[in-house]
């Protein structure tokens, strides 16, 4: 980290301050430090913009001039851009976790200098302020401009004013910028009363289960939107019942009541009183944990040095030690748990996949019914064959994108003069991924044993669980050719229109090919030897394949690099 405290009279150090915290949102250890953070904000922002404006356009021919589109297909779509806001501003907050509050970087390294704590608390609080306001506007106002213009057609029809229109845009700005600020304010306080109640070791393991569990919860108020839309009006006129739970529905209210006055839904001005007392209760309770939360964080910076490390038990390194057995393999299996346990940077990609993956399978093995404004939750069994495979997947694919993530590039150096071999690297790499990969499956059995399956489908998930196990982490680690946290981001590596077809393109039709193949084998367990050899055969064609990765690791044992090896311990 490099910054230059000027004392000077035209540059204050709380301005320096403040832009030294609001590059650190975007610069993070693992961006290559000399990374444009113009171009990353522009992106960033791109990024949260989009989806309301391609709503915005996609609406156009949802509003006819006659008949006018219908009072709760309305609403609907009002509650589509309030929980956009809702969700937008909860990942942002989950995403910069780490860096709500000041790391112990940054008061190690601003300590020793003349600022005073409050100047950098103030400073702090300012770069987070502007930082989440930059987000907030910006995933909000294409909708902000252009829905109220959609939804009122044109100022030419004599039914239409521009009081009218004016009056959606600010009813719009002020429901979404409530439901983003609430969203920020609620993740904000929750990492502050952690922080407060919580030792540090205590946090460090509470935190990542907390991002992964509210990813799940922001993912699937994405995913049950249309049939929150297709169920809305029963949802909201009745006994409100369960919808008090759901935040974006208070926020709902306030577009409503500020929208249609005395003629809005019964339901808006209860949720809308909701909407303010929550929003408040939110604010107060940051006002009151962050400087706590502040003064713990510089607590554990100064103490952290000294604390004892914990030692991993000797039945889990035996068991470890068992399965990797090359010394090579051995350092670079414990280098990728000691990095991933001591960087959150990686926790949070972790946490942001599993919980995107557990919120997909939820909304497929859960259905939803409303009745009388209750909803009830029923097991689908489609549903429940789908777990397996979505899971498996995300885990995978969200190691994968962990590692690929470069940390401390400038100690790569030791893995050269060790002598360990790119070879046996990925392998550690491929054996980690291999080992959570099965601990999510047990996870995954034991949900399906807690919901009643008979031994002929567990057996079937069992075969089909440890396939994939094996294939997954094949295919998404096949050409890894380097140390984990060690590669450098080459620009226009990443195709990003690849891995939109992954992701939308293969992913889906994978996932229901699996779940057809297991509902057959289910009735003639017979196939499963296949299905076992079909595995066997396809890892061993991989693994083949992996060999042509030898001729690069003769290139690096001559490599020397920047520094000279002497050569003493050579005989």
């Amino acid at each position: 980290m490099q910054l230059r405290i000027i004392m000077d009279k035209s540059h204050g150090v709380i301005r320096i301050l403040v832009n030294h915290f609001f590059r650190r949102f975007f610069d993070n250890d693992t961006v290559q430090p000399d990374g444009d953070t113009q171009t990353t904000v522009v992106r960033a922002l791109s990024f949260a913009a989009v989806p309301g404006l391609m709503v915005a356009f996609w609406l156009i021919n949802a509003y006819p001039y006659l008949p006018p589109r219908p009072l709760w297909a309305t609403i609907a779509d009002h509650y589509f851009f309030v929980m956009f806001s809702f969700v937008a501003m909860g990942a942002v907050a989950i995403f910069e976790w780490e860096m709500l509050f000041p790391d112990r970087l940054d008061f190690l390294v601003l300590s020793p200098l003349p600022i005073r704590p409050m100047q950098m608390l103030g400073a702090k609080a300012a770069a987070l302020v502007g930082f989440l306001g930059l987000f907030l506007v910006g995933s909000n106002v294409f909708g902000t401009v252009l829905l109220p213009m959609v939804a009122k057609g044109t100022t030419l029809l004599p039914r239409v004013t521009m009081g009218q229109i004016l009056r959606q845009m600010v009813a719009h700005g002020i429901a979404v910028g409530m439901a983003g600020l609430f969203a920020a304010l609620l993740f904000l306080a929750l990492g502050g009363v952690l922080l407060c109640v919580l030792g540090a070791a205590r946090f460090r393991v509470v935190s990542p289960m907390v991002q992964m569990f509210s990813v799940t919860a922001l993912v699937l108020l994405l995913l049950f939107f249309p049939w929150f839309g297709m169920s809305m009006h029963g949802w909201l006129t009745e006994a409100l019942g369960g919808a008090r739970w759901v935040p974006p529905l208070w926020f709902l209210g306030v577009y409503e009541q500020l929208l249609r006055g005395d003629a809005a839904p019964a339901f808006a001005r209860e949720m809308a009183r909701y909407a303010v007392c929550g929003t408040a209760a939110a604010a107060v309770i940051v006002l009151l944990t962050y400087p706590l939360a502040w003064a713990r964080m510089r607590k554990l910076a100064f103490e952290g040095g000294s604390r004892k490390r914990l030692e991993p038990s000797r039945w889990l390194a035996t068991l470890v030690h068992r399965v990797v057995r090359r010394p090579g393999e051995r350092a670079v299996f414990h280098f990728i748990g000691q990095t991933i346990r001591r960087n959150n940077r990686y926790q949070v990609y972790l946490a942001m996949y599993c919980g995107t993956g557990l919120a997909i399978a939820l909304a497929l093995a859960v259905t939803l019914r409303v009745s009388g404004g209750r909803v009830r939750a029923e097991l689908s069994n489609d549903g429940l064959h789908a777990v397996m495979p979505l899971l498996l997947f995300w885990v995978v694919a969200g190691l994968r994108t962990a590692f690929a993530f470069p940390l401390s590039l400038q100690a790569g150096w030791i893995f050269r003069i060790t002598g360990v071999e790119l070879a046996e690297c990925a392998a550690a790499a491929r054996k980690w991924v291999l080992l959570c990969a099965l601990v999510a499956m047990c996870g995954v059995m034991a949900a399906l044993v807690w919901a009643g399956w008979d031994a002929r489908r567990l057996l079937v998930q069992t075969v089909w669980g440890l396939g994939l196990c094996v294939l997954l982490t094949d295919g998404f680690f096949f050409s890894q050719k380097s140390v984990p946290f060690n590669q450098p981001r080459m620009p226009g590596r990443v195709s990003f229109p690849l891995m939109l077809t992954l992701y939308i393109g293969v992913f889906p039709l994978f996932v229901y090919e699996v779940i057809e193949a297991e509902m057959r084998m289910e009735k003639y367990l017979a196939k499963l030897i296949g299905v076992a050899v079909g595995v066997g055969a396809i890892h061993a064609a991989m693994a083949v394949g992996r060999q042509g990765a030898q001729e690069i690791e003769e290139e690096m044992q001559g490599y020397e690099g920047e520094f000279q090896l002497l050569g003493l311990g050579e005989r």
